[in-house]
Parts: C-alpha cells; structure tokens; sequence
C-alpha cells in the first residue's frame, strides 16, 4: 500500500486495480488547464526521467507514452494542484489518466504525413479548433494503444517535478531572451544619448569579478564597437563631460545580477531536466 497503508500487503491480483486506482485519486486537480504545447512538455520531461530506467516501468508502457507524444495525443492537465517540493502528484496523475484512455485530452484532427516526417505536430496544429474529448477517443483515433499499469508504475508515473521544471524551463527561457534585450536596448540608449563605453572596460570590472557584470559589459562594447563605430558614435567622440548618468555606466552592474541568477536558475533546471 501508500502511506499510513504502506505496511498493508496487497494481493497480486489486486496490484493492477491498485495502480489505476491510485492514478484516479491523485488526478484531482483545480483550475484552468494547461496548453496543448506545455502538456507536451510536461509528457516529453517524464518520458526523458523514465527512460533512464530508475522509475521501474516496463518497455510496454514507456513506448506506449511514447507513441502517443509522438502522434500528438495530450491530457487535459489542471494547472493548479501540485504540492510544490514534495512533487506534482496531481498533475501527472492527469496527465496518467489520460494516457490510461481515461479523463479528457486535447483533440485535433490527425496529422498528416508530411507533418509526421516533418516533426512538426505541434507547430501546424496551432491554428486549428481545439477542443477537449474523451481520451479513449482521441487515442483510438491516432490508433495508440492505452497503458495499462502494472506493479508499481502508477506510483512511477506520479512522482516527479516535471510540471514544475516545465513551466520553469520555459520560464527561464523567456527571462533570458528579456535580459538580451534589455542590453540591445541599452547599447542604442548608450548610442542615441551619445554615451561613452569607458566604464565598460575589462580592467575596471576585473576589480570586481561578477561574472554577469563582465558579460554584460563585454557584450555592450561589442555591440556599440562591433568592429568599426557606427557614424553617430563617431560623430561626437564623448567631447566635453567626464562621465555617462548613472543609468548608462552602471548597466554592467544591474544586468549582470539578473544574469547571474537566471544562470544559477538554469543549473537547477538542468540538474532536474537530465
């Protein structure tokens, strides 16, 4: 058994029911559900974790889930119900239910050839009417064959923080390609305001050896100085004051600190991810 149960022994012509029941309580979660493209995600992060063979799945039920990421079937999984550190029981357990033909998935018409060999389900499904339908049905209609749980793979296929390093990864993602704008966009200020990139040198910031600051200043030298200066920034040569305002030269400085934590964010994501 599970918890206050565990010391119960279960007949082993029970051990199945025991499995698909476990499933069904634990898929009890709240509020909207997510997309389409980050329950695949989700299905993708528990594949890679049970294909390292530590989960105790057999090959049945790991190609089985494989087959259906593959043909673009997709639970519908509740956004809110995860327990945080401690695992995201309930929404695996949805995604589970789905794949056992049970609950809801996401429907869309079947792919067609060129997409399969194209690998690209998701990207020409986007624009088409989504809607939510059994998923026996939806797998009967990409001919996927459900799991069937056997000894233990319902506890396998729930306990994990894939929903969690989902979300984060992509999260982190988009904080990383916000950060790289926001330099683009300090380097035209700079440009613009007629700045100087004194204070970016490397030995000023080797004083102070933050890694996001050195990065960040060595990328808004190369990109005001990418070779030879543009003609705007030639045109003034930074005659007549000493210094940039304090929003221009201390960039490297404020940057950088948002660099180095969406790089330490990244190492804990990618410690979780393989």
């Amino acid at each position: 058994g599970f918890g206050l149960f565990s010391n119960v022994v279960i007949d082993d012509d029970k051990l199945e029911q025991l499995q698909q029941n476990l499933i069904r309580s634990h898929a009890a979660g709240v509020g909207r559900p997510l997309t389409y493209e980050r329950t695949r995600m989700l299905l993708a992060l528990r594949i890679n974790v049970l294909c390292r063979g530590n989960s105790g799945v057999s090959l049945e039920t790991l190609h089985r889930m494989i087959k259906a990421f593959n043909a673009g079937c997709a639970s519908v999984v509740p956004s809110q119900g995860t327990v945080g550190a401690s695992g995201d029981l309930a929404p695996l357990a949805h995604l589970a239910l789905g794949l056992m033909g049970e609950g809801l998935m996401w429907d869309h018409p079947a792919p067609t050839s060129a997409e399969k060999e194209s690998n690209a389900i998701v990207e020409a499904t986007k624009s088409r009417t989504w809607a939510h339908r059994p998923a026996a049905e939806v797998m009967a209609a990409h001919n996927v064959t459900p799991v069937e749980l056997k000894a233990k793979e319902g506890l396998a296929l729930i306990n994990g923080t894939q929903l969690m390093t989902a979300l984060g990864t992509e999260a982190v993602v988009r904080a990383r390609n916000v950060q790289i704008c926001a330099d683009l966009t300090a380097a035209l200020s700079l440009e613009v305001l007629k700045g100087t990139v004194n204070a970016f040198h490397p030995r000023i910031h080797e004083r102070r050896p933050h890694k996001g600051q050195g990065v960040v200043a060595a990328r808004l030298r190369a990109l005001v100085h990418p070779g030879a200066p543009s003609e705007l920034w030639s045109s003034h040569k930074y005659q007549g004051r000493v210094q940039d305002a304090y929003s221009l030269r201390c960039t490297p400085q404020v940057h950088g600190i948002v660099l180095d934590t969406i790089s330490f964010v990244e190492s804990i994501l990618e410690c979780e991810l393989n």
